[in-house]
């Protein structure tokens, strides 16, 4: 395991970034890359044939030798990008396109940087925040290393296991789990 410190995006954060994005496209982007902790340059491999509404199923391929596959579509992930489909332009083959073709890496970083400024994030994070955010975030919500390593695509577990980090409500919980356990000593 690491000894290194995970910087992630805390959940009020997600939301105010979220709450600046006010393109159909630009929130079905980020939405993707946060909810499957895609790394950018994952999010540009994405094509249309990728989802699959009927199924609900996504196509995440991974880079870094991760393991990529199908997963489930999040209801709300499903609806952005409907929503987002409606008024795609038609200039590449990615999912997601723009004027003058597929999304580039750059250009994802650039509006990263443009709605983090506008949420007043700190200039320093980048769009990889994303991807340590899900991550703690999963660990947050009570789901194991396993589910969180396959979600991440991460073959290797010890990967995983850096965003395995005690945030305050983890520890919290973990407090109020022991304060009712029958297994811990009342000594009054």
């Amino acid at each position: 395991m690491s000894d290194r410190k995970i910087l992630y995006l805390r959940q009020d954060e997600v939301r105010r970034f979220f709450a600046k994005i006010h393109d159909r496209r630009d929130r079905a982007l980020f939405d993707v890359i946060y909810k499957y902790g895609l790394r950018v340059s994952e999010a540009t491999l994405l094509t249309l044939q990728d989802v699959d509404f009927e199924r609900g199923k996504i196509y995440i391929r991974r880079v870094k030798h991760g393991i990529g596959g199908e997963k489930p579509i999040f209801r709300d992930t499903r609806r952005l990008l409907k929503s987002y489909l409606e008024e795609r332009q038609e200039t590449g083959s990615a999912l997601f396109t723009g004027r003058q073709g597929n999304l580039s890496d750059k250009r994802i970083a650039q509006l990263f940087k443009l709605y983090a400024r506008k949420a007043k994030l700190d200039p320093e994070f980048s769009v990889h925040r994303l991807r340590h955010s899900i991550a703690t975030h999963m660990f947050d919500a009570g789901e194991g290393v396993e589910t969180v390593k396959d979600h991440l695509g991460h073959v290797n577990i010890a990967n995983t296991m850096i965003y395995a980090q005690i945030t305050n409500k983890r520890r919290q919980d973990a407090f109020q789990r022991l304060e009712r356990s029958a297994e811990i000593v009342k000594t009054n």
